[in-house]
């Protein structure tokens, strides 16, 4: 009790300090900023709590009123910190005022106690508050009572705080010695200690965490950093982020849950590891640079294809440097002037930021690279270079080929048409260009069989081979070759061969008599003398 009294009237003497510097307030305010706004007709010098508010403004309080709201809570108006104070005798108290008219006054009386009472007025736009209870020092009582309730409700509203918080809150000495320690604290207290040991426990006990630094002296909140507990009987780790609060020769600590935060980085540890040996086993170089153009990942596969060294990748290089650094080693692409090639570059990173950057890079030493800007998350670029050399050598091995077939197919005399096995046209040659095609024809209607064989009938003569041409897919297993002679409108014949192929296709081949005769070998004519 004698603890409490003191407590009291410590708040008591501080509040009234406040109360001094707030008075000052208001005397500097009405001074300065008189006129139409502030009341003619200050409070009265009264010893029992007042209050004037315009609106939800305080204008003026009497020096007990004062003292009443000197502990209200951060960031809360003067006005709710009246009634909050009020409101444990008066419950009635908000909802009256919200329904109290201009030019109104309402009188309301404590609970369970008749002699304390609450006036409330209106006045032009002036909210008056005031408390009165009879008797000098009955009122001065009651006053202190409704003080020392408020002051005895937040300190239990914080008891409460500490106690039902998941936090570790405790408090050392300088010696580092524990003074004080909420409910959280002791749980892992108790959890850390031997089941043999827990009868016999003293505190205030051992530290939780003895590896914390001492806080800096010139710091008033000092992060402790991350520390973890080892709980006996359990293989995870518990992880806190701890801050330490100097606070008038001790220090209070503040111990925060971050085993989730300590699993997150842990898996994304893991991700990256799991990326990097991903892309250490692939075949296709990868960079990948941050928001600043800086180096931040890169594969073993691009160290082969460029030949940069390690070293010099470990530095975290802009592109501007690796681009530099390949040209000089000829590993980029050769321009005519260097104007052109730096223009390339600013090219080469805004085509790339917006995911369009994809070209064929030829090298003086034969070798060709496909290079692929890509954007990533937070404006980070990245790069794929691979080593097409071997396909495009393929692809111009192939094209060369598919040539010298095309031109000693036009060097035949017979003019040949190759179908697919859907029917469609796929190849033919210069004979049968020249034989069939017309300048004024739509070159789409000649593209499948169907539209063939509609522009031989139109010039040739009736046959029983077009049927058969048409029925072809399904009976050359049993006739693979299908011929025909044929009679043109100028009567000049034509033969017509139909042969299935190798891949299912059919070749179509038109040969004329004339031609025939004329390649035909001649027989040998014997002299006699």
């Amino acid at each position: 009790m004698l603890l409490t009294d003191e407590l009291i009237r410590f708040f008591a003497a501080g509040s009234f300090a406040l109360f001094g510097l707030f008075a000052a307030y208001q005397a500097l305010r009405n001074y300065a900023f008189a006129g139409p706004k502030v009341p003619a007709k200050a409070l009265p010098d009264v010893q029992t709590p007042a209050f004037l508010f315009e609106r939800d403004t305080l204008i003026d309080a009497s020096p007990s009123g004062a003292a009443l709201i000197a502990n209200s809570q951060a960031g809360q108006s003067d006005r709710d910190a009246v009634i909050a104070v009020l409101s444990r005798q008066f419950p009635t108290l908000k909802e009256t005022l919200s329904t109290l008219g201009s030019g109104c006054s309402v009188n309301l009386t404590a609970t369970g106690d008749a002699g304390l009472g609450l006036t409330l007025s209106e006045r032009q736009g002036l909210l008056r508050i005031a408390l009165h209870a009879p008797g000098v020092e009955a009122a001065t009582r009651r006053y202190e009572d409704l003080e020392r309730e408020s002051i005895l409700d937040e300190l239990n509203m914080l008891r409460l705080i500490t106690r039902d918080t998941p936090q570790l809150i405790w408090t050392e000495d300088p010696q580092g010695h524990l003074i004080w320690a909420n409910a959280a604290y002791l749980s892992y207290a108790d959890r850390l200690m031997p089941d043999d040991d827990r009868s016999g426990r003293v505190w205030p006990g051992e530290r939780l965490f003895v590896d914390i630094p001492p806080p800096l002296p010139n710091d008033p909140r000092t992060f402790g950093g991350r520390h973890a507990l080892q709980l006996p009987g359990e293989r995870a780790e518990h992880w806190f982020d701890i801050t330490a609060v100097p606070q008038d020769g001790s220090v209070i600590y503040f111990a925060i849950d971050a085993n989730a935060a300590v699993r997150a980085e842990r898996a994304q540890q893991e991700f990256q590891q799991t990326l990097a040996k991903t892309f250490a086993q692939l075949s296709t170089g990868l960079a990948i640079f941050n928001r600043k153009r800086q180096l931040a990942t890169f594969n073993p596969a691009l160290l082969d294809m460029t030949g940069l060294a390690f070293g010099f990748m470990s530095t975290r290089p802009t592109i501007d440097m690796v681009l530099h650094r390949l040209r000089e080693t000829r590993k980029l692409p050769e321009p005519k002037d260097y104007k052109t090639w730096k223009e390339q570059f600013s090219a080469l990173e805004a085509a790339a930021k917006n995911g369009t950057y994809s070209e064929l890079w030829e090298m003086p030493d034969g070798q060709t690279y496909r290079v692929t800007g890509r954007p990533h998350p937070d404006g980070a670029l990245a790069f794929l270079f691979e080593d097409i050399t071997a396909e495009v050598s393929l692809t111009r091995h192939f094209r060369a080929e598919i040539e010298t077939c095309q031109a000693v197919v036009n060097a035949l005399p017979d003019a040949i048409a190759v179908f697919s096995p859907s029917n469609t046209l796929v190849m033919t040659n210069a004979a049968y260009d020249t034989l069939w095609k017309r300048e004024d024809e739509p070159q789409m209607l000649v593209q499948d069989l169907r539209g063939a064989l509609r522009v031989w009938k139109a010039r040739c003569g009736p046959s029983g081979l077009w049927q058969n041409l048409e029925n072809f897919s399904q009976i050359r297993f049993a006739s693979p070759n299908v011929s025909e002679a044929l009679v043109l409108p100028n009567g000049s014949h034509l033969d017509c061969a139909v042969q299935a192929i190798a891949g299912g296709m059919t070749m179509v081949r038109f040969a004329s008599a004339v031609a025939q005769l004329e390649n035909s070998p001649q027989p040998s004519r014997q002299v006699y003398a």
